[in-house]
């Protein structure tokens, strides 16, 4: 029997031993199956993350299996994407429809979520500022890859690349914003590590992909985006340098891959907060033997913060940010969450926490 078998079989006994079944898995938050069943705005991102690679790994497959042609005299050994959606235009098309659409999605789903409290709430006007700013952007950015889809690298070459260039500013100064909210976010959820991550992980992509930008440019204008001769490049360096430009491009695509997961990361937690999972869940302890009615006792003491109303959320989590200010150490245990739920704020305790460099209390500005 190997080392996994007898931890399974050491896990089963031991729920045995103590008489509680196992939850099933779509109610199990540690697996994927409640926040996909339960969270059903998660799918919004997880499609467009799926589009988007499928279609850029359609496009280069569709290149590869042609024979890696040049479709005119003067492009390089790597052709651009845009060369690639010029030839199969209806697939680049739908490509940048759908995937802008479900983009757009995305981001209305959280800011619902995070209005109706689904997700850790914003505290501070800024924060719905910088989220209303980056679904802004988001649109801005969805309409010029649309229109550079539309208007093609071969007929429209002085509308595609500007278009193209909106896309990439609008969707990188969406990212920095959306950075920029969650950040503020977790400081005023400092026990939700995922926002400080999900925030890390946004920035780093968006600068990669800002980065890959910049590099994309000067290449391009280097040589003009050809293998013609310059005055300071021939027309070797200009294919060596042609089609590193060529590479940046697909190298930014792909990266938009990552940028759109991290919307997954964003619109995950929303699972766990659904009042129809809290539901499901109060009635499965009912029925092993977890409670005596159905108004879901063990369910509040699972996730006692999702019954609370919204202004009950608000009201604990002014009162801990005081109880803060002033130098007391918070109880985030359920207990603290259950009496805030019934009105009497979260339990504090009253000894002041010292800085080690003076005996003053230590603060933390709000």
């Amino acid at each position: 029997m190997n080392a996994a078998s007898r931890a399974n079989e050491q896990y089963s006994s031991t729920h045995e031993k103590h008489g509680k079944p196992r939850l099933p898995g779509t109610l199990n938050t540690r697996t994927p199956h409640s926040h996909l069943f339960f969270g059903p705005y998660v799918w919004f991102p997880i499609l467009a993350t799926l589009v988007w690679l499928g279609g850029i790994l359609a496009m280069l497959l569709l290149w590869v299996t042609a024979g890696k042609p040049r479709y005119r005299g003067d492009e390089a050994a790597v052709v651009y994407i845009s060369d690639v959606g010029a030839v199969h235009k209806k697939l680049f098309i739908g490509i940048s429809c759908s995937t802008s659409g479900l983009y757009i999605m995305s981001l209305f789903a959280e800011r619902w979520l995070r209005h109706i409290d689904r997700l850790p709430t914003d505290l501070r006007k800024r924060e719905k500022i910088f989220d209303w700013v980056a679904i802004f952007f988001c649109i801005v950015g969805s309409a010029g890859l649309i229109l550079c889809s539309i208007f093609d690298a071969f007929n429209h070459s002085n509308i595609h690349w500007p278009m193209a260039l909106v896309f990439v500013i609008g969707v990188a100064l969406s990212g920095i914003f959306q950075s920029a909210e969650i950040w503020s976010l977790h400081k005023d959820h400092p026990d939700r590590r995922s926002l400080f991550r999900n925030s890390i992980y946004k920035l780093v992509v968006v600068l990669l992909a800002v980065l890959g930008a910049i590099a994309f440019g000067v290449t391009y204008a280097l040589c003009g985006g050809d293998v013609i001769a310059t005055s300071r490049y021939s027309a070797a360096q200009c294919e060596n340098i042609t089609s590193a430009c060529a590479a940046l491009e697909w190298t930014i695509a792909f990266l938009l891959t990552f940028y759109f997961a991290t919307l997954v990361a964003d619109l995950w937690p929303a699972g766990k907060s659904s009042p129809r999972y809290m539901r499901r869940l109060a009635r499965w302890q009912e029925r092993h033997g977890e409670g005596d009615d159905f108004t879901g006792r063990k369910a509040f003491e699972t996730h006692p913060e999702n019954w609370m109303t919204a202004e009950q959320r608000a009201e604990a989590m002014q009162r801990e940010m005081e109880a803060r200010n002033r130098g007391q150490s918070i109880d985030t245990t359920q207990t603290a969450i259950g009496n805030a739920y019934l009105g009497n704020g979260p339990v504090v305790d009253t000894t002041p926490r010292m800085s080690t460099a003076s005996n003053a209390p230590m603060m933390k500005g709000v």
